[in-house]
């Protein structure tokens, strides 16, 4: 309250024009604060209102370069609980060393004919190989219980170029990211 301020005088302060001024610099400061590049530059932590802030001082949006894996599995008879019972693990190796390379990283299913849908997206075609080596174990374990029935691969042609040859015994099908693209400055 401005009465605990030095040399201020409650007489003298128009107090609805102090408790604007004061919102107003507690949302710049919160909303500017908010706004943190990560270590990699590559994506912020931030929050909706932040996100109002960011449309009105530039752009809120950049190129997309995110190379996307859509695995699809289907579970083998029997197997779902010892197939199921591996997906926290890809999760957990995925958040202890893929820090700075994996956009986002997640599970869909098991839906009821048993397919499951891995939804992943990394920063460069290196940063997939790098998860699949982090994965490996755990992947050929689960390929004991499910079969890898479809694999799309997207992001820049680049990009692609780079995973068809240590991929091909996948056999993805490629899906090279259209010019213009774009994706949001902000990680939810």
């Amino acid at each position: 309250p401005a009465s605990t301020l030095p040399h201020i005088n409650n007489q003298h302060i128009n107090q609805p024009t102090m408790k604007l001024s004061l919102l107003s610099l507690v949302a710049t400061l919160t909303a500017t604060s908010a706004f943190v590049p990560n270590k990699y530059g590559i994506g912020c932590t931030t929050t909706r209102a932040t996100a109002s802030v960011l449309r009105m001082s530039s752009t809120w949006y950049e190129d997309d370069i995110v190379v996307t894996l859509v695995p699809k599995f289907k579970i083998k008879e029997g197997m779902k609980e010892q197939y199921s019972a591996l997906l926290p693990k890809f999760v957990e190796l995925v958040k202890a060393n893929e820090e700075g390379m994996c956009v986002h990283y997640g599970f869909v299913g098991p839906t009821e004919d048993d397919h499951v849908i891995c939804r992943e997206g990394y920063v460069s075609a290196d940063a997939v190989l790098k998860h699949l080596d982090n994965v490996g174990d755990v992947l050929n374990e689960a390929l004991q219980y499910a079969d890898i029935v479809d694999l799309m691969v997207q992001g820049p042609a680049e990009e692609l170029e780079k995973l068809k040859e240590p991929l091909a015994d996948f056999g993805p099908t490629y899906y090279p990211l259209a010019a213009g693209s774009i994706r949001s400055k902000i990680i939810w």
